[in-house]
């Protein structure tokens, strides 16, 4: 597929054949492809394919500042102490709790309970709390329901031992209740 197409860049066409089909040839078309090799059930590129790509390393986001900056970015000033709970907490999840399909502590997880606390801070029912009881509250939740019933109890206790002492009702929401 990938010859096919290099030969009609090569050939200056501005239709060629592609898989039965004649398409058109956008001159400014580029090709990429994302490995993860480290991953189970994944394998390296073949060397024939290597050699038509340029390689570009990726690094795993540094977690910590991001979520540092999002929470001075949505008001928290306490932003620096505040990230690192928040990374702690994802990381001891994800270690602690079973395995789940649907559990995501990465990146995406991250920014949802922080645009959640930016959202809660902003809040004027909100007002009287902290912001550490209102990253508290999006963090339990964002992140409780799901969970499956055992992994429940011990997210709650992580959450108790990084933010001792500190016990926050839950959103509530009087037309459900109707």
């Amino acid at each position: 597929q990938l010859k096919t197409i290099q030969n009609a860049l090569v050939g200056d066409l501005k239709r060629f054949q592609f898989e039965g089909r004649e398409i058109a040839l956008i001159p400014t078309c580029g090709f990429f492809i994302t490995m993860n090799p480290g991953y189970a059930g994944r394998v390296e590129l073949p060397d024939n394919l290597k050699a038509m790509f340029r390689p570009v390393t990726m690094i795993v986001p540094n977690l910590q500042q991001i979520c540092e900056i999002m929470l001075y970015s949505e008001g928290f000033e306490t932003a620096r102490v505040l990230a690192r709970k928040m990374v702690v907490l994802y990381k001891l999840a994800k270690e602690q709790c079973s395995k789940q399909p649907h559990y995501d502590f990465g990146l995406r997880a991250l920014k949802s309970v922080l645009v959640m606390a930016g959202g809660l801070k902003r809040d004027p029912t909100n007002s009287g709390l902290g912001e550490e009881s209102v990253l508290m509250r999006a963090l339990r939740d964002m992140n409780v329901p799901k969970f499956i019933f055992e992994d429940v109890p011990l997210f709650k206790g992580l959450i108790d031992d990084l933010f001792p002492g500190l016990t926050v009702a839950r959103v509530q929401q009087p037309e459900l209740l109707k």
